[in-house]
């Protein structure tokens, strides 16, 4: 399935917005403080760890409810750690997390911050893994979405 337009999305307007308010929490590594990444707003947090990869880009990604179809939780628990497997595999270094809907209409999704990845290759994963859309970020910390429908 071919992406739309950079910045476009053929989702509903709702769900749209629905992806624009979420809160995408990163967990703390190594005692640290854990994270809220928001769509567009700058991150000091995510631009010092930005500077620290030979890639300065992550991208936010969930295995949960492909093309936004609400699964039973055990599936979707299948589904992450076969993500978490994949991500291993090939050597990746991400930080566990979580997207969560501020307004509570949409269950909190397990996801994953990962590391050195750039566009091509997070639409690419967010395409293997059936998702409207990936949350990415490059230096500038200002994450934004890389809409997949």
């Amino acid at each position: 399935m071919p992406s739309p337009p950079p910045g476009t999305s053929q989702l509903p307007p709702a769900l749209q917005q629905a992806y624009r308010r979420a809160h995408y929490h990163v967990d703390a590594a190594q005692g640290g403080v854990a994270q809220t990444l928001r769509v567009g707003q700058r991150s000091d947090w995510l631009g010092q760890r930005l500077a620290q990869h030979p890639i300065p880009a992550a991208c936010f990604l969930t295995a949960c409810n492909p093309w936004g179809e609400i699964l039973e939780p055990a599936l979707n628990a299948q589904r992450m750690r076969a993500l978490r497997r994949a991500l291993h595999g090939q050597g990746w270094r991400f930080l566990d997390g979580s997207g969560q809907d501020p307004r509570g209409r949409w269950p909190a999704e397990d996801s994953v911050l990962i590391w050195g990845m750039d566009a091509d290759t997070a639409l690419q994963w967010g395409r293997d893994w059936q998702q409207n859309a990936v949350l990415w970020s490059d230096a500038d910390a200002r994450p934004r979405l890389l809409w997949l429908r």
